[in-house]
């Protein structure tokens, strides 16, 4: 397995602009749903932010963005840090999991499917799709990338496929039929969703 770091460095614009990791689905923090469904397939997990303060209670690594502009940098910021604390935090691990805070249905399988896919493939980087729908902040990303993550991110790409296009990179898709194990919150009826499914 792998080190793994759930990316919390959105603003959340349509949901109040406060972030989403401290949104409560049926009196639970969301970033403590994701956390429940992805500690337990990583070797160690932390968490992305834009201000480690609102962390204080968690007793996880808490990696700050490097780039830290107005209105958030975007994901591709997220994932740069996480590859630079995964390269101080393990000198052996040569890749990272991300995933975001807002999708608190992961699969228990997904990391063990990715590992498989690079196992068998080799490929540069794994995303994660459901019914073909690709999303690229669920992904397996080689540590050996970080200079050319900096780089891009100097000369202002912030899109992962545009970052990517360069790259080989395989797509890992999960089934289903009625419940999107990527799911993902978005605005109050997505909450109203989510509520419903974890009440259930």
């Amino acid at each position: 397995m792998f080190p793994g770091v759930v990316l919390a460095g959105g603003n959340a614009r349509r949901l109040g602009g406060e972030g989403k990791a401290f949104i409560n689905i049926s009196g639970v923090p969301l970033i403590n749903l994701v956390l429940k469904k992805f500690e337990s397939q990583v070797t160690q997990v932390a968490i992305n932010t834009r201000n480690k303060d609102d962390y204080f209670s968690y007793n996880y690594p808490i990696i700050e963005d490097s780039i830290n502009e107005i209105g958030g940098s975007g994901p591709l910021a997220g994932i740069s840090s996480a590859i630079k604390w995964v390269k101080k935090f393990s000198k052996s691990s040569t890749h990272v999991v991300t995933v975001p805070v807002d999708t608190p249905l992961l699969p228990s399988d997904l990391v063990n499917r990715m590992v498989l896919e690079l196992d068998i493939n080799k490929p540069d980087i794994i995303f994660a799709s459901s019914n073909n729908n690709i999303y690229p902040v669920i992904g397996l990303w080689p540590v050996s990338i970080d200079k050319q993550l900096d780089d891009a991110l100097k000369n202002g790409v912030r899109k992962i496929d545009i970052f990517t296009e360069s790259f080989d990179v395989s797509i890992v898709d999960w089934k289903y039929d009625e419940l999107n194990p990527f799911f993902n919150i978005n605005n109050p009826e997505d909450i109203r969703l989510a509520e419903k499914y974890f009440k259930s």
